[in-house]
């Protein structure tokens, strides 16, 4: 095994038990570039627009193997590419599933490709949630926690496989990366997660934070598109909010008073036996179609994390961050170690009619519909 310079974790404990320990390096432009970190170029979401080939014309679903043994069917996915993260900072999308393993768990590559290594940290947009990627090589050191394997396919996808420990690679690996990358095979040992130093739901929290990345730029879901996992729940509707220009109320009886403006939907899911809450991948609203003003709106991250247009979903669009109903209940989308809620928000049109159906979906295709109707 090869070492490389790395800061020690006990040299964190500062910065882990006084402030708020994100699963990813978030830093200012400022602080990434003082620490030595370069912008990696890489095409934005947003310039993929509507009409756009899906990018995932070349993956067929559940076509990859995962590249990490899950330790039981109670810890398989701990977060997933739409979720919403927050631990003090600012608000962003997990974009990647967290793969929870045992600790120091081996790490293979589910893919031929070229593989590459770095130390990372991201510049988080704080009104839109989107992040840009810093990186530096791995001679010249950085926190052990935050060090990815990357493996580009032939066809241009990018696995991104976060919190390998650079200190424990095996030595071809640790080699070819000092020499600017190699090609590897499908199943090659590419190294080890690190040791996670904070706890979630009292036990470790040893995990590969797993990112798929089409060649456009756009991350792309690895549930979707990796071998399936069990789960046979559909995904629960806690709560449904009415938002109307003049209160905000919880709907009651699946039955709207009035037109409200926009909808909030607290929902999550639990993928088979886990423990750890998810939120749905698809989130709609529509009327009936036989009905004169047909409308749908949605979020759908089945495959991917885009808008209805193809770009980046703004995150403060996507979830409502604090809603404090009329009656002066606050409920308020959370993510972090310790608290998991999803306040998905749908913007109605300006006129329809007649009842709305209500679906959730998970990653496995279970769903679950609500139709709330009008009261006359």
């Amino acid at each position: 095994m090869q070492s490389s310079k790395s800061t020690p974790l006990f040299l964190l404990s500062f910065f882990i038990f006084t402030s708020a320990f994100a699963g990813e390096l978030k830093l200012s432009r400022e602080q990434a570039l003082k620490q030595g970190f370069q912008s990696r170029p890489q095409l934005a979401a947003t310039t993929i627009g509507a009409g756009t080939e899906s990018p995932s014309a070349e993956l067929e679903r559940h076509e990859l193997d995962w590249p990490v043994e899950f330790i039981d069917s109670r810890h398989t996915i701990g977060n997933s590419m739409p979720q919403y993260q927050n631990y003090g900072t600012e608000a962003y999308f997990h974009g990647g599933s967290d793969l929870r393993v045992a600790r120091s768990q081996a790490v293979y590559t589910p893919v031929d490709g070229y593989l590459t290594g770095f130390y990372y940290s991201y510049v988080t947009d704080p009104q839109t949630g989107e992040d840009q990627k810093f990186t530096k090589p791995i001679t010249s050191g950085g926190q052990e926690l935050y060090f990815e394997i990357n493996i580009r396919m032939e066809n241009g996808y990018q696995l991104e496989l976060h919190h390998v420990s650079p200190r424990n690679l095996p030595q071809d690996i640790y080699n070819m990366i000092v020499r600017g990358g190699g090609q590897v095979k499908k199943g090659d040992l590419v190294g080890y997660t690190v040791s996670w130093p904070v706890l979630r739901y009292g036990d470790r929290y040893d995990h590969i934070h797993y990112n798929l990345v089409s060649p456009q730029g756009v991350k792309v879901n690895p549930e979707y598109f990796s071998k399936a996992l069990h789960d046979d729940k559909a995904p629960v509707i806690k709560n449904i909010f009415a938002i109307y220009p003049d209160k905000k109320v919880e709907v009651r009886d699946q039955t709207l008073v009035g037109r409200p403006q926009e909808l909030v939907i607290s929902a999550y899911d639990m993928k088979g036996d886990n423990i750890y809450p998810l939120p749905p991948v698809l989130v709609q609203a529509s009327s009936e179609p036989t009905l004169p003003s047909v409308f749908t709106v949605a979020w759908d991250f089945t495959q991917k994390l885009v808008n209805q247009l193809g770009g980046f979903p703004d995150i403060r669009e996507v979830y409502a961050r604090n809603l404090r109903l009329s009656d002066g209940r606050l409920f308020t989308t959370q993510g972090d170690y310790r608290n998991t809620e999803f306040l998905f928000r749908l913007k109605l049109p300006a006129t329809y009619d007649g009842p709305i159906t209500i679906l959730v979906k998970d990653s496995s295709d279970n769903e679950t519909r609500v139709t709330l109707q009008s009261a006359r």
